[in-house]
């Protein structure tokens, strides 16, 4: 039989496609309009005269680098999501497939009820599988939970070869959990599907992906990470909309133009031959980055499916949150500084250009810590990065933003649940200015080498639905030098209106994320010890 290959399948209706042409042109029309008025050179400070003169160059480049990276990284957006295509419908897949559902287990770090709902969840799943945990703490009620549910356990606790301290079994890390499942016991599988605990499998998920391994180029197919916990607080809501445009459009385009929707570990499905051809996962703190860019190097092609299979937990608690965005935070901007370089030889350039692009959207922290900088040099020194009037500045900037805003929305009606996923996001956006502080800490602990240690992000109950003040230290650091700007600008005379609202507005924004929780935190408290007191009075 020959292999059948899948074509794609446009995602924007001819009308959408003239719709989306025109919103382009005119997004694209406002940044040149605005780009041709910024970068003239009599924008450039006058601080210091002759050859000192290049310091004024150098402080109106990172000016320009603090104000176009937004910019920058939405006219890319706006690039990928013009490929926009999805798969057409799965063949059925070929009888006989011998397939490997796994998922794994850290006891301690996420609930067993969680882990037996998932199982049952697996177990269902149409056509014939073996439902497998990787179990790492080789614990009994796992084990039992197993027993009961006719669940295959895996352990690789007490093994020191699988334990190693680097390398493909590298401890506490999901890559080496599943690269020694994979060593010992993947030889009997055509495919393994896996996802984490917090996922609930959908009882179609391998009848809808696993009919795409007809084509012997496709190494793995991907499936949207959606929350199903968002009722759970505004962060777990604000952490699902921060996702909506990822796993629609941009997904979707990558896959649609390039044949690279990026490898997501949360949950996929993989040809065992492409992992071995591979190494096996990455072990990297983020693993799936890193495993998908060894996929594309190797001339592997992936399937995007976006279609909601699987539901999982995002993060709930300002803790979980943290976690999760330091740890990804962290790996991307170590994946691009030291593994991309060598990889990128042996790959495609446009994957290169973006899987460049993509890396660096973390750098989210690192552009607004220069902005703080440059605050601080004008408000403490009398440091000038620009010498612009403000009023054409607004007039040439303001109508850009606006149509940004513009397009952003009507792009909302390719997300993968487009009645649910629209409107302005505001939650996403509050919590973008809560985790930029950790993108900024993620980025120097890259640059100084400190080694950051795999963590599991809390799920369910393991959650502690509790402010910790002490997460928003470095917001209070922040918070405190852009109000010592003010103060110190103020004695010192100097005005420049916007210079001043924004180290304001930097000052309130991180401010009320720290009270916000240090009164969380005090409520918490005084809850916990009303519920113990009227507990023991209860009893007595």
């Amino acid at each position: 039989m020959v292999p059948r290959r899948y074509r794609k399948i446009r995602e924007m209706s001819s009308s959408e496609q003239i719709v989306y042409g025109i919103l382009v042109f005119v997004g694209m029309g406002l940044t040149i309009f605005f780009g041709v008025w910024w970068f003239q050179s009599v924008h450039i400070p006058r601080n210091f005269q002759y050859g000192a003169h290049l310091f004024d160059v150098l402080l109106f480049v990172l000016l320009s680098y603090v104000v176009w990276y937004q910019i920058i990284y939405e006219i890319f957006s706006w690039y990928i999501a013009g490929f926009m295509k999805h798969p057409e419908p799965a063949a059925s897949p070929v009888p006989n497939l011998k397939v490997a559902l796994l998922t794994a287990f850290v006891p301690g770090k996420e609930p067993y009820d969680m882990l037996e709902h998932s199982l049952e969840a697996m177990v269902a799943v149409d056509y014939q599988h073996d439902t497998w945990v990787l179990d790492e703490g080789d614990d009994m009620i796992v084990k039992n939970t197993c027993q009961k549910l006719g669940v295959r356990h895996y352990s690789r606790k007490n093994s020191t070869i699988y334990n190693a301290p680097e390398g493909a079994f590298k401890r506490k890390t999901k890559a080496g959990n599943y690269n020694s499942w994979f060593d010992r016991h993947s030889k009997g599988y055509d495919i393994v599907a896996q996802h984490d605990v917090d996922f609930v499998p959908r009882k179609d998920f391998l009848m809808k992906t696993l009919g795409y391994f007809q084509d012997p180029d496709i190494a793995s197919v991907g499936t949207p990470q959606i929350y199903g916990n968002e009722d759970a607080s505004w962060i777990a809501r604000g952490a699902a909309e921060q996702q909506y445009g990822f796993y629609g459009p941009t997904q979707k385009g990558l896959y649609g133009g390039y044949d690279m929707p990026l490898f997501i570990g949360a949950n996929h499905v993989i040809r065992r031959s492409a992992h071995d051809d591979i190494g096996g996962y990455a072990g990297h703190i983020v693993e799936d980055h890193l495993t998908g860019m060894k996929l594309y190097a190797r001339r592997w092609k992936s399937i995007y499916v976006p279609e909601i299979l699987l539901v999982g937990e995002g993060p709930a608690t300002w803790d979980a949150y943290f976690s999760q965005q330091m740890r990804w935070a962290y790996g991307l901007i170590d994946i691009l500084f030291f593994h991309s370089p060598r990889i990128f030889r042996a790959m495609k350039l446009h994957h290169v250009i973006n899987y460049f692009l993509l890396q660096q959207y973390y750098f989210y922290g690192i552009v607004q810590a220069i902005g703080i900088f440059l605050i601080t040099l004008y408000c403490v020194f009398g440091l000038q990065t620009t010498s612009m009037p403000l009023v054409p500045l607004l007039t040439h900037f303001v109508p850009l933003l606006a149509f940004q805003l513009v397009v952003f929305l009507w792009l909302q009606r390719f997300n993968i649940d487009s009645k649910h996923e629209r409107g302005l996001l505001l939650r996403g956006r509050l919590l973008a200015l809560a985790a930029w502080p950790v993108y900024f800490l993620a980025y120097l602990g890259v640059i100084v080498r400190r080694r950051l240690a795999y963590t599991v992000t809390p799920k369910g109950s393991e959650q502690i639905f509790r402010a910790r003040p002490v997460l928003f230290v470095p917001h209070v650091v922040l918070g405190t030098i852009t109000a010592a700007d003010v103060v110190i600008a103020s004695l010192a005379g100097r005005s420049a209106p916007l210079i001043i609202f924004l180290a304001l507005l930097n000052t309130i924004i991180m401010y009320w994320f720290f009270f916000n929780a240090l009164i969380r935190d005090r409520w918490s408290a005084t809850t916990v010890q009303n519920l113990s007191r009227n507990s023991k009075i209860h009893d007595k």
